[in-house]
């Protein structure tokens, strides 16, 4: 189905002569019907390789096929046509590809009406379909009322409607907690054996790593690994010897493991020792010894204990956010959606609180009410002693431009400035007069350095890839040090490592300058013990006091 060699792709800049390369020789084959996760720190190229494969981004050289179609001597023309007709893409923010205003039923006519002009056919096939995905109660709703999991179902029945015989899911769980994550891989495994499609999951999301065929790790452009399920070694060091996995390319290359090169303390070489019975052994060319090694215990899944708030929490604190039994509602002239029913909670001056709860609980469409970006349906909102409540769309704007730093799960920057002119578009907006050559250095580069984005600053927003492009939002949102800051899953497109770093990295942030933060988040993971919780459950307050992590 799928069969690369020495796939490279080369992205230059035309006005800076800068070439970068996101992919520097794949090589993968992939059978009709395999079910794969590609699984990858962030940058690693996951998504420009999702991208190449979809006839998105042409390769700089190599080979690149798809069933009959060889993508590098395809026109521009044949590659609108092979997406057209041979390819489902599930983006990572689905309403990016979906028409919101319209339901559920309307985006899958519109998809069934690029392959099929028998309607009555389509009709009857897209009822099977959402009935298949268990999301045919949802037909008739409007997409914007979904949930991120709702969401990401319609756009995969979307792409069953239009017949499509490879899916590429780019990062398919990032809006998700475990349990609707393990929903996505059984729905995503049933479709590939009722409906023979072959799927590739881009992501850098190890519960990936089980229950799919095959898992193929991407490293610096590199196939680093290609492993079936049941030889998850890599991941299971439990006792000795220790395996690990590795491909070797057409160039007869391969990837040292990351874990094997930092235990040998190797540099730029390395020497290989054959014994007679033929064992080879990587030797430190240095005569560096070894570093010690502990085995690993498996990974414990942890739970969250919210215990009632101290008595004296609220004693001497300055409220800065207020809700009243604040609710919100959307409205058609067929359904209405209880997003949130009756929410009262405070939030105080130098506080870090997160709010938590499963997909579709109502933590973003608190964070939209919060911020002014949306009204409630009743009740009273009080944001930095302004009555969100009762001022029009315009003043929330200013409001927000003024007193908030906010990080939204899609990263939104202007895409045609660069990160680095990015930092200034609330002072642009705000008629303050900036001299980017004259303005100090220092304290972009600092800022920069703190979130580890400081190598793209001079990039534009559509050149880095998710999880550089949220950590910039962080850098930006954090630039100026506003009185407030509010974060819409600010690590969900970062992988565990990095997403820990960042975690540790605000939580510095906060003890040094105090700062107001707000934090939505489906990863219990990210709350440290003895930090204030607000848990939402079907859009209500489920509990609200200090989060604590246990073993289940």
């Amino acid at each position: 189905m799928i069969e690369c060699k020495d796939l490279i792709k080369i992205y230059s800049n035309q006005y800076t002569n800068l070439r970068v390369a996101a992919l520097r020789g794949i090589d993968l084959r992939i059978k009709k019907g395999e079910l794969i996760s590609i699984i990858g720190p962030s940058g690693s190229g996951k998504s420009t390789f999702i991208k190449v494969l979809a006839g998105i981004e042409e390769i700089s050289s190599g080979e690149a096929r798809v069933g009959s179609y060889q993508l590098g001597s395809m026109t521009a023309k044949d590659l609108l046509s092979y997406r057209l007709n041979s390819i489902g893409l599930v983006h990572q923010f689905p309403e990016r590809t979906l028409f919101l205003n319209g339901t559920v039923k309307d985006n899958l006519k519109f998809a069934s009406s690029l392959c099929s002009m028998n309607w009555q056919a389509a009709l009857k096939q897209n009822r099977e379909i959402l009935e298949h995905l268990n999301i045919l109660d949802l037909e008739n709703r409007r997409v914007s009322y979904l949930s991120g999991g709702e969401m990401i179902r319609t756009a995969i029945a979307c792409m069953l409607a239009k017949n499509a015989h490879l899916l590429l899911c780019d990062e398919p769980t990032v809006q998700l907690d475990t349990e609707n994550t393990e929903r996505v891989k059984s729905l995503l495994k049933q479709i590939s054996r009722d409906f023979g499609t072959t799927i590739l999951v881009v992501t850098h999301d190890l519960r990936f790593i089980s229950g799919v065929d095959r898992t193929c790790e991407i490293h610096s452009g590199r196939v680093s690994s290609l492993f079936n399920t049941e030889d998850n070694f890599a991941y299971e060091k439990q006792e000795f010897p220790l395996l690990f996995s590795s491909q070797i390319d057409s160039s007869q290359s391969v990837r040292i493991p990351t874990e094997v090169y930092r235990l040998m303390q190797l540099k730029d070489n390395v020497n290989f020792s054959v014994s007679e019975d033929y064992k080879v052994e990587i030797v430190n060319p240095n005569g560096l010894v070894p570093q010690k090694i502990e085995i690993k215990e498996a990974r414990k899944q942890k739970t969250l204990s919210v215990k009632s708030l101290p008595k004296d929490y609220y004693k001497t604190k300055e409220i800065e956010i207020k809700l009243v039994e604040v609710s919100k509602i959307y409205s058609t002239k067929t359904t209405q959606v209880h997003a949130l029913t009756e929410i009262t909670a405070e939030f105080y001056k130098g506080e870090l609180a997160f709010v938590v709860g499963p997909s579709g609980s109502g933590k973003t469409t608190l964070i939209k009410l919060i911020t002014g970006m949306e009204s409630s349906t009743s009740g009273e909102i009080f944001v930095l002693d302004h009555e969100l409540h009762m001022i029009t769309d315009a003043e929330c704007a200013k409001f927000r431009r003024n007193n908030i730093g906010i990080v939204s799960q899609q990263g939104n920057l202007h895409p045609y400035i660069t990160i680095k002119e990015n930092l200034f578009i609330r002072d642009i907006l705000s008629n303050k007069n900036i001299v980017l050559s004259k303005y100090p250095q220092d304290a972009v580069e600092s800022i920069f350095d703190m979130y580890h984005i400081e190598q793209r600053k001079n990039s534009y927003p559509l050149e880095i890839s998710g999880g550089e492009l949220q950590r910039a939002s962080l850098a930006i949102a954090q630039f100026g040090k506003p009185g407030l800051l509010i974060l819409d899953e600010p690590t969900a497109n970062m992988d565990s490592e990095l997403a820990n770093e960042i975690m540790d990295q605000l939580y510095k942030i906060h003890e040094q300058l105090k700062t107001t933060m707000l934090i939505s988040t489906h990863d219990i993971n990210l709350v440290k013990d003895g930090t204030r919780v607000i848990e939402l459950k079907d859009g209500k307050v489920d509990n609200d006091g200090l989060g604590y992590l246990v073993d289940l």
